[in-house]
């Protein structure tokens, strides 16, 4: 997937002109034919306690994706003409608006919003890369120009401007808590560095990375902006947040760059929250369609750290093409149990997968550990539309969302990671965001979850899934039986 380099979208052309030399070939996003499944899902439920009524569909016909010439081929795109969400009846939908009316009435919570765009770090030799800074400020548009005045409603916070990001970029010591000497060291003598030989012979060390002589700091910058972030809701001047940040993190192993990454921002966060604000244990969540194998390696031995991934696994034939995104790999030494993978076996898989994953697996698991802080690998490569070739609809994440703001009292700090379409990314922001604003949110997902299991009437929700799927998820559940009371009650 990694190969795949460049997105262009509406308004590209008149941001970059006609330049040719960036694009090899333009592939048309192909339909997929309707879904039928005989079982009720937690989508329809959803549609009860509250309206979504936004179109979920992502790609317009002028919605593309290009391939530069190292392109793999790809067979098509998925963009799926079907919705998860039912046509809302008008009693639905007076009952979602006295819903949302009475959430109004009580307040949003107090979600903060900071955002690094990383403008300096970008491909010097493609500037259409799909991983560029207009990701950045293309979700803040979309929070801006939303329907339900995203923007307006949080608490939007000044990045590297703050004084502990500037403490950040000063010093070291929080980067070393997860990276190793060696390492920073190569990436502080990047800094300044005008020869561009020598950027791209550091950069074809490591796996699907590009610098410049700022990439550096821009990454410290991402990386300081979510631990300010991180110190505002610990301290209760927020009650939760979303790092809109760049370049991503999930990928930066101790010692190594990988995947966009330079920086594992999410680590350095949970580390930061560990050391400097004394919170014993830390959820983190990623849903995005790769595996984060750098946030898996340097958590590998903690016990205090649970680190619990959902993502393309595929055998280790899908990025990072690394054997140790499976079920079996449960962490190590002190840390055994405190790490889980749920690795698809294959591609497509939606919104009623990753419910289920979050029914028979993250949410009781999650429960017993009663962690004080959950921070979120927010990638959105897994939505329908765009490259990771999953369906999730916006609506899920949002609803993925709710189910973790019932935990460590609402703290939750969600991380920019993938998701490269950007008419598809700035829904998926939006959905999660007005999660996390509404104050109502773990009552909403209790209620969801209730009314899915009325509907199932019995039903193992494991037996109203993809079948692949459902095995993927017993891997895991046998796993970590050993590990977590809760599974081997189940």
């Amino acid at each position: 997937m990694f190969s795949i380099s460049t997105v262009l979208e509406d308004g590209d052309r008149e941001e970059y002109g006609d330049r040719e030399e960036y694009l090899e070939e333009r592939v048309t996003p192909g339909r997929l034919g309707s879904k039928s499944n005989g079982s009720l899902t937690h989508m329809s439920a959803l549609a009860m306690p509250l309206a979504l009524t936004e179109d979920s569909s992502s790609c317009t016909e002028d919605d593309g994706l290009y391939f530069d010439d190292d392109a793999i081929p790809q067979e098509k795109v998925y963009s799926p003409s079907y919705s998860y969400l039912p046509t809302l009846s008008a009693a639905t939908q007076v009952n979602a608006n006295a819903i949302a009316a009475l959430a109004k009435s009580e307040g949003d919570l107090k979600t903060g919003i900071v955002a690094e765009s990383g403008s300096k770090h970008f491909d010097r030799h493609n500037r259409l890369h799909k991983e560029r800074p207009l990701r950045v400020t293309s979700i803040m548009e979309a929070l801006k120009n939303s329907p339900d005045d995203l923007a307006a409603r949080c608490r939007m916070l000044g990045n590297t401007a703050s004084e502990l990001a500037q403490t950040f970029l000063q010093d070291d010591e929080d980067y070393l808590r997860v990276h190793l000497p060696g390492y920073i060291q190569r990436l502080n003598k990047l800094s300044g560095c005008s020869c561009g030989e020598k950027l791209d012979g550091e950069a074809h060390q490591y796996k699907s990375i590009f610098l410049t002589k700022d990439s550096t700091t821009q990454a410290k910058k991402a990386a300081a902006s979510l631990c300010s972030l991180v110190s505002d809701v610990v301290r209760g001047d927020l009650d939760n947040g979303f790092a809109v940040i760049r370049p991503p993190g999930h990928h930066a192993e101790p010692g190594l760059a990988g995947g966009y990454c330079l920086i594992n921002n999410i680590a350095v966060a949970a580390a930061y929250a560990r050391v400097k604000h004394a919170l014993p244990k830390i959820l983190i969540v990623d849903w995005d369609v790769h595996h984060g194998n750098g946030t898996q390696s340097i958590f590998l031995e903690d016990p205090n750290v649970l680190y619990f991934s959902v993502h393309r696994w595929q055998g280790g034939n899908f990025f990072p093409f690394l054997s140790n995104g499976g079920p079996t790999n449960v962490g190590k030494g002190e840390g055994e149990g405190f790490n889980v993978n749920v690795g698809w076996s294959r591609k497509e898989m939606g919104d009623e997968e990753y419910f289920a994953v979050w029914e028979r697996l993250l949410m009781p698991i999650a429960r017993e550990f009663n962690p004080d802080l959950v921070l979120v690998s927010a990638g959105f490569d897994a939505a329908a539309s765009d490259m990771g070739e999953c369906n999730v609809t916006p609506e899920a994440f949002g609803h993925l969302t709710r189910s973790l703001q019932s935990l460590a009292n609402g703290r939750v700090v969600c991380t920019l990671e993938g998701g490269y379409v950007r008419s598809v990314l700035g829904k998926c922001v939006q959905s999660v965001v007005g999660s996390l604003l509404d104050r109502k949110s773990p009552e909403i997902y209790k209620t969801i979850e209730e009314e899915a299991e009325r509907q199932r009437d019995g039903s193992d929700i494991l037996e109203c899934i993809d079948p692949i799927a459902a095995k993927d998820i017993c891997l895991t559940i046998e796993a970590h039986r050993p590990y977590w009371k809760c599974l081997r009650q189940s």
